[in-house]
C-alpha cells in the first residue's frame, strides 16, 4: 500500500471499537456506542479532533469501561501515521502511554466481569496493536508476549460470542500478517504464535461481509492483500473495487482518496491515477487537504508519471517534493521523494546526479529507515524491471 503498513493496519483496529449494540447482546450503553461510532467516523474523515472529543465523552459515561480508552490511544497513532505523516513522534510517545492505561483499565474490569467479550476483545486489541508496533521497532520477545496475549483474549472473546464477527478480523489479521515477520524470526512466529494466510484471508472476508463496525476495516484490509498479496491472493481488479467503494463513504478524506490512487495504480489504469493523483495535489494546493500532505502529492504523481512513460515530469516531481515542507512539517515524503529522484536518474543514466539525490537523502536523520535502501544505490545504480514499483518501500 501507499502508507506506512503497521498504522495502516492499527489504523483499522478503530473500527474495532464498538461492537453492534442492536444485534447482539453487549456491555456497551447505547450513548457510549453512538460516541464510539463517532469517533471512528471522525477517523475516517480525518477529523482527529472531533475523534479526540467523542473518546473523552465516551471515556466520562464511564471511566472504567476501557472501549473508549482503546478509541484514544489509537487515535494518536493514527494522527502520528497519517495526520503529522510520521512527523510528530510525540505522538508516538502518547500513544505508548495510553495504550498502556488501555491494558491496564480493561485488566482491572475483568477482575469483575471475567466473561465480557467485548472487553476481552479491547484487551486484545491493545495487546494486537502494541505487538504490531514492536515488530515495527524490531523489539521481537515483547512482540511475541503482546501476541500471544492478544490472541488468547480474542480467542476466548470468540468462544463467548460466536456472533461478535469483529473479532474475526482481529483473528485473521493474526493469522495473516505472522507471515511479515522477517525470515530469521519466522520460526519463534510459527513457535509461539502459529499462523495460516489461508484461514487469516477467510477470517477478515467474514468481516467484511457480517461485521458491521469492522466491515469498512476488513474490506481495506482486503484492499491491501488484493494489492500486494505474492502468496497467490493478489486480485488488484477486486482490491481497486473495494478501494472505490471505502473511497466514496470518505470522499474527503486524503487517506482514503490516496488508497484509491494506490489501486488505480496497482490495477494498471495508469490515466485515470494520474487524473486522481493531479486533483489530490490540487486539493493540498487549495488547502482542501492538509498542506503537509504536499511532499506526498508529488511523490504520488512523480511515481505514476513514471509508470506511464513520461519521465522527465516525473523527475520534475520528485525533485519538487524534494523541497515540499508543506506547513512547515518535515514528513518522510521528503525524504522519499529525493530518494524516488535518484533512481528516476539512475535509469535516465545520470549516474552523477542520481548519487547527489541520494546522498542528500541519506544525510537526513533517518527517521524512516531509508538509508538501508540508499546504501546499495550509492554503490551501484538502482535500475532494472522492479521500477518504479510501488509508491513507498513501507
Amino acid at each position: 500500500m501507499i502508507e506506512y503498513r503497521p498504522p495502516v493496519r492499527q489504523l483499522l483496529i478503530l473500527v474495532l471499537l464498538a461492537a453492534p449494540a442492536a444485534a447482539r447482546k453487549t456491555s456497551i450503553t447505547p450513548e457510549m456506542d453512538r460516541l464510539l461510532r463517532e469517533g471512528v467516523d471522525a477517523i475516517y474523515r480525518m477529523d482527529f479532533p472531533a475523534a479526540e472529543a467523542a473518546t473523552a465523552k465516551a471515556i466520562a459515561l464511564d471511566p472504567e469501561y476501557p472501549y473508549a480508552y482503546l478509541g484514544r490511544a489509537a487515535t494518536d497513532l493514527i494522527r502520528f501515521a497519517y495526520g503529522t505523516e510520521h512527523g510528530d513522534p510525540s505522538l508516538l510517545a502518547a500513544f505508548q502511554v495510553k495504550i498502556a492505561e488501555t491494558i491496564k483499565i480493561a485488566e482491572a474490569y475483568l477482575k469483575k466481569h471475567p466473561k465480557d467479550p467485548d472487553v476481552l476483545f479491547v484487551l486484545g486489541s491493545a495487546h494486537g496493536i502494541s505487538g504490531r508496533l514492536c515488530i515495527v521497532q524490531r523489539k521481537w520477545l515483547k512482540a511475541f508476549g503482546h501476541g500471544r496475549a492478544s490472541m488468547k483474549s480474542i480467542r476466548l472473546a470468540a468462544k463467548l460470542d460466536p456472533e461478535l464477527y469483529d473479532a474475526q478480523l482481529g483473528l485473521g489479521m493474526f493469522d495473516y500478517y505472522v507471515a511479515t515477520i522477517p525470515k530469521f524470526a519466522g520460526w519463534l512466529a510459527k513457535v509461539f504464535l502459529g499462523g495460516d494466510r489461508q484461514r487469516g484471508i477467510a477470517g477478515i472476508k467474514i468481516a467484511a461481509e457480517k461485521g458491521q463496525y469492522t466491515k469498512t476495516a476488513a474490506q481495506l484490509i482486503l484492499v491491501e492483500i488484493y494489492l500486494e498479496d505474492d502468496f497467490g491472493a493478489r486480485n488488484t481488479a477486486e482490491g481497486l473495487k473495494l478501494a472505490r467503494q471505502i473511497h466514496a463513504q470518505y470522499p474527503t478524506s486524503p487517506m482514503l482518496d490516496a488508497c484509491l490512487i494506490v489501486g488505480l495504480y496497482e490495477d494498471g489504469r495508469h490515466e485515470e491515477a494520474v487524473k486522481e493523483a493531479r486533483l489530490f495535489q490540487e486539493k493540498v494546493k487549495t488547502g482542501k487537504y492538509p498542506a503537509l500532505n504536499l511532499a506526498k502529492s508529488h511523490a504520488l504523481l512523480g511515481t505514476l508519471l513514471w509508470g506511464a512513460g513520461d519521465k522527465d515530469k516525473a523527475l520534475a516531481e520528485f525533485q519538487a517534493g524534494s523541497d515540499a515542507r508543506g506547513g512547515g512539517v518535515r514528513t518522510r515524503w521528503m525524504v522519499w521523494s529525493r530518494v524516488r529522484a535518484g533512481q528516476l536518474l539512475d535509469a535516465l543514466g545520470r549516474r552523477a546526479e542520481a548519487i547527489s539525490a541520494y546522498k542528500a537523502a541519506y544525510d537526513e536523520k533517518d527517521d524512516w529507515g531509508y538509508r538501508e535502501i540508499i546504501k546499495p544505490c550509492l554503490k551501484a545504480p538502482c535500475v532494472g524491471a522492479k521500477y518504479p514499483g510501488h509508491f513507498s518501500p513501507h
